[in-house]
């Protein structure tokens, strides 16, 4: 690296050319005079070749950093399979009832709605598949209906699934099973229609985003370490709750994926025109889930930020028109809620649900128990947030993301020469700060401590982390190889013991 360093400075090699020439004009050819050619001839060729040797090097790096994506790519549609196999369908939060919005659209071809009970289509069976949550907007229920109305046209496979009786167990906590399932023939053997395991396989490809997205956000936060990135998927993929909620029917990975598309977006770059492109995804965004709302603030801080430190007026210029065509894409999106009458009762019957609080949340005992649950939750809490896994395991996780998420924000804070990077870090903290503003104000109404609430937050997260390990492990490019396959391992055992230790004995 000395070297390097020498090489790089001005004037040296044009220094070693003049030795080189002095040498060479000097009377008398003796052995002196030849030793000083050679050496000139040397130092010059090493320095040269200092600089090829590091270049190389960095290119390497980054070779090797995309080959081993693959790694963290294959761990995550592995595991998806597993927990795709191991969970038996409507066994997820919500995901019966998301179901009966989905067939609202392929079925009846409209924008969902809560049917009143009785007489509804789906309120013949329990309350539980009866579309409780056909309030939220539709975007999801119309990319799932359609594709399920497409294969259902190919394949000849029926619309409507008809969920098993429900187990009586259930009510009485004896039973984690929502249904009664019956036993399977083999583990690798599904019960459901081809249409119900389409749906899970997009909601798999909309996690593939999160993972796009850690690496993203790693990439810009260091550029300079390029395992971070990989330590960032790695985490990502291997994370239990992610995964079990990236098979199941529901509307939250395509609004986190949006989201977290968005982010990207943000701090992909610095071009003003980014800013049309994020405020279209924070719309569908929306569209998916009313609390990814939040991403609008984001990207408004982002633009105030940039336009107050933008270099000459031209910029501001350019940044001032892609606004107000932002402002106008948004304000079109607000209209379109107000003016359509369904849309419009349903984001007042969100508005009526999230507004009251509850009682219970005064208390510090309240606030205690969501922090617990929460950190449950976050690691690996399945079926209907009713089968927990063991504590230890929970506090290991939480533990290395609260050693190595701090440690990142302040060596990429230190590491923040440009404002481009400082602008990055800024961001994904207003993220990470808006994103628990919205789950604590979940909880101010209801006790849901799920942390799938709060999915927005993981791909910021694991980048942060992934910049921590890579400053915990050094710059040995071995020793941080070494343990991005150690990590993937780990997390590979850990979720083959969940699967069939604590999920395949629960549903047998």
């Amino acid at each position: 690296m000395d070297c390097v360093a020498q090489a790089d400075r001005p004037g040296a090699d044009s220094r070693l050319m003049h030795s080189l020439y002095d040498s060479e004009r000097r009377e008398g050819h003796g052995v002196r005079d030849l030793y000083s050619s050679l050496r000139a001839v040397i130092e010059f060729a090493v320095k040269c070749f200092a600089v090829e040797v590091l270049m190389q090097r960095l290119s390497i790096h980054r070779h090797e950093s995309r080959i081993l994506l693959i790694l963290p790519m294959t761990l995550y549609l592995s595991l998806c399979v597993l927990y795709l196999f191991a969970i038996p369908p409507g066994e997820s939060p919500d995901e019966p009832s998301h179901l009966q919005c989905i067939e609202q659209v392929s079925i009846l071809n409209r924008i969902p709605i809560v049917d009143p009970p009785p007489h509804g289509l789906w309120w013949t069976r329990e309350r539980v598949i009866s579309g409780l949550t056909c309030y939220h907007l539709p975007l999801y229920y119309f990319v799932a209906g359609y594709t399920q109305k497409m294969l259902a046209l190919t394949t000849g496979t029926s619309l409507h699934y008809e969920f098993p009786p429900a187990d009586p167990d259930f009510a009485t906590g004896a039973s984690v099973a929502m249904f009664a399932h019956g036993s399977k023939s083999g583990f690798w053997v599904l019960t459901e229609p081809f249409t119900l395991t389409a749906l899970r396989i997009e909601s798999i490809l909309f996690g593939l985003v999160t993972l796009w997205t850690a690496y993203r956000i790693a990439r810009r936060l260091v550029p300079t370490a390029p395992y971070a990135p990989l330590f960032a998927v790695t985490l990502v993929a291997g994370w239990p709750q992610f995964v079990f909620m990236s098979r199941a029917i529901n509307n939250d990975m395509l609004a986190f994926a949006l989201a977290g598309a968005t982010l990207a977006i943000l701090v992909g770059s610095d071009h003003p025109r980014r800013y049309i492109a994020a405020n279209v995804l924070i719309v569908a965004a929306v569209l998916s889930k009313t609390t990814m709302v939040f991403t609008a603030g984001v990207a408004a801080l982002s633009w105030v930020i940039e336009w107050f430190t933008a270099s000459g007026k031209a910029r501001r210029i350019q940044l001032t028109r892609f606004g107000l065509i932002s402002i106008l894409l948004f304000g079109a999106l607000v209209a379109f809620l107000i003016l359509q009458p369904t849309l419009r009762e349903h984001v007042q019957a969100t508005a009526t649900t999230i507004t009251p609080p509850n009682p219970a949340s005064q208390t510090a005992t309240y606030w205690g128990n969501v922090f617990r649950t929460t950190l449950q939750s976050g690691w690996g809490r399945f079926g209907w947030m009713n089968l927990a896994t063991p504590d230890s395991q929970v506090y290991t996780w939480w533990a290395l993301l609260a050693i190595t998420v701090p440690i990142g924000f302040i060596s990429a804070t230190c590491r923040s020469h440009k404002a481009i990077n400082r602008h990055v870090i800024l961001i994904c903290s207003a993220w990470i700060i808006c994103t628990l503003v919205v789950y604590s104000r979940i909880q101010l109404n209801r006790f849901q401590p799920q942390f799938r609430y709060a999915f927005a937050m993981i791909p910021v997260l694991t980048a942060f982390s992934g910049v921590g390990l890579t400053t915990l492990l050094g710059s040995s490019a071995r020793l941080q190889r070494l343990a991005v396959l150690l990590l993937t391992a780990l997390l590979l055992a850990v979720n083959l013991w969940i699967v069939f230790v604590v999920l395949v004995p629960a549903y047998v």
